[in-house]
């Protein structure tokens, strides 16, 4: 019994320190270049000072020029999506998407 309870505190212990990685993600903050929705996602192109790149997350709603705020969490190279009939060479997902 001590066995089973040392052992889930344990896994617990690394979920939260996975959990805690996570949240630790690198931030960016941008304008909304490009936006689509599809699947329950949106998808936004973020024009950072130096680079633009596209993220996706839960479905919000942004437009055009708005400036956004998003964390990394997982890059996915070559990401189809079949919703949206699209490949995207390079794409963040994110937990979420905030205007700024």
């Amino acid at each position: 019994m001590l066995a089973k309870l040392v052992r889930l505190a344990a896994v617990a212990t690394l979920a939260l320190g996975i959990s805690s990685a996570w949240a630790a993600g690198v931030v960016h903050e941008g304008t909304v270049v490009d936006t689509m929705n599809g699947g329950g996602y949106t998808y936004v192109q973020i024009k950072e000072s130096d680079k633009t790149f596209w993220a996706a997350g839960p479905q919000v709603e942004v437009k055009k020029g708005d400036t956004v705020v998003v964390q990394e969490q997982m890059w996915m190279n070559d990401f189809t999506s079949k919703t949206l009939d699209r490949t995207f060479d390079e794409l963040l997902f994110v937990g979420r998407i905030d205007k700024k």
